[in-house]
């Protein structure tokens, strides 16, 4: 199981979340919005704004996600940030995995 955490254009979140939901590729998905995010792109320090996603998967989608996930999202480069956690409690890990099956995409 893994964690997947990426940014996007806030206008996009809803979009990016409700087609991985229905492509089975992510479990859940949090959406955080008004996220402030400074950066230096192409020589320039820039301000903006942001969601962040953090999504639930298998490890075995890991790479079916994070193609998706570049597809649907305009940044140029998104990020696209995998965690691993050591230990899910059973029922939730189950459902993860129940919820996950037959993943489309």
């Amino acid at each position: 199981m893994r964690i997947v955490m990426t940014t996007c254009k806030p206008d996009e979140a809803e979009l990016i979340a409700d087609t991985l939901l229905h492509e089975r590729l992510i479990a859940s998905c949090n959406i955080l919005p008004g996220i402030t995010t400074k950066v230096r792109w192409k020589g320039e320090a820039l301000t903006q704004s942001e969601s962040m996603l953090i999504m639930r998967t298998r490890i075995e989608l890991l790479k079916k996600l994070e193609k998706r996930l570049i597809e649907l999202n305009s940044f140029e480069t998104p990020e696209v940030a995998t965690l691993e956690v050591k230990e899910w409690n059973e029922n939730y890990y189950i459902w993860v995995l129940e919820s996950t099956a037959q993943a489309r995409g």
